[in-house]
């Protein structure tokens, strides 16, 4: 698109042309030709953006989600983690002590994750603890916690003096992004669901918030059987996401075929590499954006998806804090995933290149 100089220039220049003369910066014609100049590009950059708008390729924002509309999808929200709490104290009551729904509970630190208990629940008259369901107050993946994390009480009931989540909060996703909705878009228009095809499945299950790609195995048991995997980001959805998914593609299965629904299989796959940061850059923040990219990549993954090791090393590169790297092919290979597989980090190793790397 044409800059604002360009335009102020061509302005000048057709003005000198029909005139005869240049116009001064500081005189009256040469202060309108830049107000003048700056409409007109004021002008160009509204059309720009009308023509991004009008294709699913370059929208973006609510133009984008009216796009997908036309194809009956929608962006997803947040998904807040599901989980459960357990609450007791040191020493029995000889009274039941009541937990009600809506007790808020944390994980440490200033920004800890709020969850809220889903059920009403009793820590029954001689019992040292009771385990209720309970929710993320807010969705997004920062809200899945691990088994251990959630120790602080903000609405304490009486009578209870500790809490904790002894399984981890699991199936917190973070809203759609442009390019996660773009990219469900442009798959609709490439591969159309016919009602029985394996991209009716696929097509049907990602329109389910946390759910972040589907792998399809028609005859997974033989003639008249699919198998559906949904995974979430970087690993297995919640249990009551995969019955909801069960439930309605049983409803709507075609007559004599079996349709089974399950998480897919979690390979973990370990990350060795060695790395020497780029200057300006010390070796443990380096270090630090190598990790993320990695657990990126892997986010990344679709159900399937094969691990390459290259494309991590791209993404390893593309951080700009990192000069070289290679990888330790004794523990780092390129794998192959079956279609009920789903890729996630293993340990992650990185360590300083020595010599003249």
């Amino acid at each position: 698109m044409e800059t604002y100089e360009s335009v102020l220039k061509r302005m000048q220049g057709r003005f000198a042309e029909l005139s005869g003369f240049s116009a001064d910066d500081a005189s009256d014609i040469g202060i309108r030709l830049k107000v003048l100049a700056g409409e007109v590009y004021s002008l160009l950059c509204g059309t720009q953006w009308l023509k991004n708008q009008m294709f699913p390729q370059t929208a973006s924002g609510e133009s984008l989600d009216l796009h997908a509309g036309q194809r009956g999808l929608a962006r997803k929200n947040a998904v807040p983690a599901s989980g459960s709490l357990t609450f007791g104290r040191a020493q029995p009551l000889p009274y039941d002590v009541p937990v009600p729904a809506g007790t808020v509970c944390s994980t440490t630190g200033e920004a800890g994750a709020r969850f809220l208990t889903q059920e009403d629940a009793v820590l029954p008259a001689g019992s040292l603890s009771v385990t209720a369901a309970a929710k993320a107050q807010e969705g997004g993946r920062d809200t899945n916690a691990a088994p251990g994390t959630v120790t602080l009480m903000m609405t304490p009931p009486a009578g209870v003096e500790t809490v904790t989540n002894e399984e981890a909060f699991s199936g917190g996703a973070d809203a759609e992004t442009d390019e996660e909705l773009r990219q469900r878009l442009l798959q609709s228009y490439a591969v159309v669901p016919n009602g029985t095809n394996g991209e009716f499945y696929r097509d049907y299950v990602m329109k389910f918030e946390g759910i972040q790609s589907v792998g399809v195995l028609p005859r997974a048991n033989g003639s008249g059987t699919v198998a559906v995997y949904a995974a979430a980001k970087g690993g297995a959805p919640a249990p009551e996401l995969i019955d909801k998914i069960r439930e309605e593609l049983n409803r709507l299965r075609e007559i004599n075929v079996d349709v089974t629904v399950s998480a897919p299989e979690i390979v973990k796959v370990p990350v060795s590499l060695y790395l020497s940061p780029a200057s300006g850059f010390t070796f443990q923040a380096a270090r630090d954006r190598a990790e993320q990219a990695v657990r990126e990549y892997f986010d990344g993954l679709p159900v399937g998806g094969p691990v390459v090791l290259a494309a991590i090393g791209k993404r390893v590169m593309d951080t700009g804090a990192v000069h070289n790297c290679h990888f330790e092919t004794s523990i780092s290979t390129d794998r192959k995933l079956q279609v009920s597989q789903l890729a996630v980090p293993g340990d992650i190793l990185i360590e300083e290149l020595g010599g003249a790397a």
